[in-house]
This record gives C-alpha cells, sequence and structure tokens, in this order.
C-alpha cells in the first residue's frame, strides 16, 4: 500500500474542500464477510429488487450484478477514494424543493473537482476514474466502507458530523492506497424519526418503497399516475425524512459558493404554477432540476396539496 499517495490524496481532497474523505479497497462486496457493512447493503438492495420497490427504474435491476464491483467500472480497480460533500442549508421547510437541488447541479460541482485528484493520480502512473452518480456502484455502500458512516433506517447515508445532507462522489483507481476502516456501527439505534415522519408509508427501517416515495414521483417517474400519494405540496424531491432525524442537528450551513440557492427554489407551488415552460428551463440551467421536464413541474404545481392519510405497506 502507498502510504505517502494515500497521504497526498487525501490532503488534496480537503484542500479541494470536500467535508470528509475515505478509502475502500476495491473488493467484490458479494463475497465480502456476511458481518461487512457492504455485503448488507448488497443483501438489502438484492431483496428491493426482488419486491419490486424500484417501481420504473429498470436500470437498477438491469445492472445489479455490476452493482457488486468496482472492476466492472474500472479495470484492475484497487481502490475507491469517497468523499461528502455536504449541501446542507436549513432545519426547516421553507421551499417544495429538496435542498439538494438549490444550487449548482452537484454532478457539475463535483466532478470538475474530483477530476484534480483523478488527473493527480493519472500523473503518478495510475488510471483513475471520476464517478458521481454516473456509474452502476452502491455509492452509500462503499461510503460505508470507506468509513464515513452508516447506512440509516431512512436508507441515507449518516455522517457523525455532517448528518444525511451530503452528496457521494469519488474516484476509482488502479492505485494501491492505504484504505480506511470500515465503520461498523449502526447508530440509530431504537429511533424511527424518519420511517413515522414519512407521509405516505414509503419507509420501513432500512427499506424505502420508491411506488410510494414523494421523491420517485416528483424526479424518477416518467409521469405522475393516478392512485400516487399525495405529494405534500413538494414540487422536487423531498427532506421529510431528513429534516426529522437527529443526527441532523449537528450540521452546519455550508459556505460552499456553487451550493447557494437560487431565488426560485423559494416561490411557492402557486408561484411555479404561472411559470412558463421556457421560465422553468431557464431556472434549470445547470441545476439537479433538470431531471424534471418543466411540463411535470407545472402539473405538480397545479395539483392540490392536500395530504392523505398514511397507508400501511403492503407485506
Amino acid at each position: 500500500m502507498n502510504l505517502a499517495l494515500t497521504q497526498a490524496v487525501k490532503a488534496l481532497a480537503q484542500g479541494l474542500g470536500f467535508h470528509a474523505c475515505g478509502i475502500a479497497s476495491a473488493y467484490d462486496i458479494s463475497r465480502l464477510p456476511s458481518e461487512r457493512p457492504a455485503a448488507q447493503a448488497y443483501r438489502r438492495y438484492l431483496k428491493w429488487l426482488s419486491q419490486g420497490y424500484h417501481a420504473n427504474m429498470k436500470y437498477m435491476a438491469e445492472t445489479a450484478s455490476l452493482r457488486a464491483s468496482l472492476s466492472s467500472v474500472l479495470p484492475g480497480a484497487r481502490s475507491y477514494i469517497v468523499v461528502l460533500q455536504s449541501y446542507f442549508h436549513t432545519k426547516r421547510r421553507i421551499s417544495p424543493i429538496a435542498q439538494y437541488a438549490w444550487g449548482q447541479d452537484y454532478h457539475i460541482h463535483m466532478r470538475r473537482r474530483l477530476q484534480v485528484i483523478a488527473d493527480y493520480l493519472q500523473r503518478h502512473g495510475h488510471a483513475a476514474r471520476v464517478v458521481v452518480d454516473t456509474a452502476p456502484l452502491l455509492e452509500k455502500a462503499w461510503a460505508v466502507e470507506a468509513g464515513l458512516g452508516w447506512i440509516g433506517k431512512n436508507t441515507l447515508l449518516l455522517n457523525r458530523r455532517l448528518g444525511s445532507y451530503t452528496f457521494i462522489g469519488g474516484v476509482l483507481t488502479t492505485a494501491a492506497l492505504l484504505p480506511d476502516s470500515p465503520f461498523m456501527e449502526d447508530l440509530c439505534g431504537r429511533c424511527q424519526r424518519c420511517v413515522e415522519a414519512c407521509p405516505t408509508a414509503a419507509l420501513r427501517p432500512y427499506e424505502l418503497d420508491a411506488r410510494r416515495c414523494i421523491a420517485y414521483w416528483t424526479i424518477e417517474a416518467p409521469s405522475l399516475e393516478e392512485g400516487m400519494p399525495s405529494l405534500e405540496g413538494w414540487i422536487f424531491g423531498c427532506d421529510i425524512c431528513q429534516q426529522v432525524c437527529p443526527w441532523n442537528r449537528f450540521a452546519h450551513p455550508q459556505g460552499e459558493v456553487a451550493l447557494r440557492p437560487q431565488a426560485a427554489v423559494f416561490l411557492k407551488p402557486s408561484e411555479w404554477a404561472q411559470l412558463s415552460p421556457a421560465q422553468i428551463k431557464k431556472i434549470q440551467k445547470q441545476s439537479a432540476l433538470r431531471r424534471a421536464h418543466p411540463r411535470k413541474l407545472l402539473q405538480i404545481a397545479h395539483m392540490p396539496t392536500q395530504p392523505q392519510q398514511r397507508q400501511p405497506l403492503k407485506p
């Protein structure tokens, strides 16, 4: 293991402004001992698919086998450098838009800085590939392997210091870097605030049924359908399970210029409903909001916001 290169990479990540950095060895997680967090996460993932909880996200099932090994993304990969970037702004709900989409598209923002790390590794003779939701990987599971936190009952990565409002990105490399110890604890304890707060009963502990999830319907779903749950006034995404999580009491507003919210995210649904598709496209420029078609956002904005009663998940 190259200790000097490992230390240099971590120092570079810190200098680039990432809030946490860890390194995992490039195992095939389907072959890890059953007690390892990544192995448990992979089993949960396969069960999640078998239950149909991925809804219309067919790509999640089509790439299931690829997600077990980093070599499927970068042949010869030996290490995965995982970084976290906080996007936290406030504990209060002051926008119908999930906080992750308030500023510049994180894919663009993080990729630019991660490429600096990849270029550094390449100059030292190692292959490297940047990944920011752009490869078939179980990013949260690998973040646990890199010692950055645990996967909570809301199915999100939780970090002791940063909470859950974090972007995950990384660099795969053929360099043999010194790995961090996996995070072996589950610090959710008996708390189930996220499960209890979910207005559509989409959550069970460590399990999310996308078919009932507000974020799925406002972002991933190809169209809005009869019988979908109430969207509770959300236009894009949903932060409820994060807002109630006690671990987010430690989160502090980050000062990243690129992630500062644009004014449009504070518009009320009734104000969104008055926008034209052209105006929405302008707002979506270089924003994660691009994932939803303007017509879909308008359709959601025109929907009544009456909350429905919680319905239990089907067994």
